[in-house]
């Protein structure tokens, strides 16, 4: 028989275990990279398409400005994004949860660019930034559990809730209206574009996903409570970037007035819910 030594780990190097990805705030390896690289691409083709010429030379006036507000938009989610990703490497759940939320919207955003916008040099970045944040999402999220104070769950529910009711009801709006007259909106002529990607996406995936996180999390289910942050946290963050696009397109103040309020208030929430956020 023979026998065979363990060999000793060297004294002064402490070896750092690796974070145990089922646990509410750790963030595996592979999950950083893949994150570290979404933000170096969302962050080349923000910048392009704000400072080149050529990324939006195709699209209409309106579209393009749409398009650049998207970009100021991305800016911004890349930095919670990275500082988010270090921290939930660190086994932060406040951090993995509002990770999650810039992954919700940056999906959202190279979504409508990889359809919307014109072929070009930047239809593969755009393809890449969908799929490098939608495979974060489906590897990271699976198996996850976390806690939420009550007044959170109830606040954070009522606040995505009513939030999602109201974007429902105002794109209805504008669509049985131009459904009833017979003519296309006026915001697609002005756009260029033969359907609204953003009714499409919000009508079929975005609002009713917050509509049935909200009920689940009022019911303290484990599904909702892990999506609640994340929800509140992209639609703070799509809030800025509509934002950015009717300050570009000169829209009424009380316009622009109301969605800073509706803005701020899912901001103030989401940061409510993280600050409660715990393992469970």
């Amino acid at each position: 028989m023979t026998t065979r030594a363990i060999p000793r780990q060297a004294a002064g190097t402490p070896q750092q275990p690796e974070p145990a990805p089922g646990i509410g705030g750790s963030l595996s390896r592979p999950l950083l990279t893949m994150s570290l690289l979404l933000a170096a691409l969302t962050t080349t083709t923000s910048l392009l398409g704000l400072l080149a010429p050529w990324p939006y030379a195709a699209e209409t006036a309106n579209w393009r400005l749409q398009a650049q507000a998207q970009d100021l938009g991305n800016l911004l989610a890349v930095g919670v994004l990275l500082i988010a990703a270090i921290a939930a490497r660190r086994g932060s759940v406040r951090g993995f949860l509002a990770w999650a939320g810039s992954l919700l919207y940056l999906a959202y955003a190279f979504t409508i660019y990889a359809m919307t916008v014109h072929f070009g040099p930047l239809f593969l970045p755009y393809v890449a930034g969908l799929g490098l944040s939608a495979y974060c999402l489906v590897f990271g999220l699976p198996g996850r559990t976390v806690g939420l104070q009550p007044r959170h769950l109830r606040l954070g529910s009522w606040t995505i809730g009513v939030t999602a009711t109201l974007f429902a009801l105002l794109w209805l709006a504008g669509i049985t209206a131009a459904l009833g007259r017979g003519e296309v909106p006026p915001e697609l002529t002005d756009a260029g574009l033969v359907a609204n990607p953003v009714h499409v996406l919000d009508l079929a995936l975005v609002l009713p996903a917050m509509l049935i996180t909200a009920v689940l999390a009022r019911r303290d289910d484990p599904a909702g409570t892990l999506l609640l942050a994340p929800w509140l946290t992209f639609s703070a963050l799509m809030g800025a970037s509509i934002l950015a696009a009717l300050l570009l397109t000169a829209a009424p103040v009380a316009v622009l007035a109301a969605l800073g309020a509706v803005t701020v208030v899912n901001a103030a929430v989401a940061a409510l819910t993280l600050r409660g956020a715990r393992h469970r």
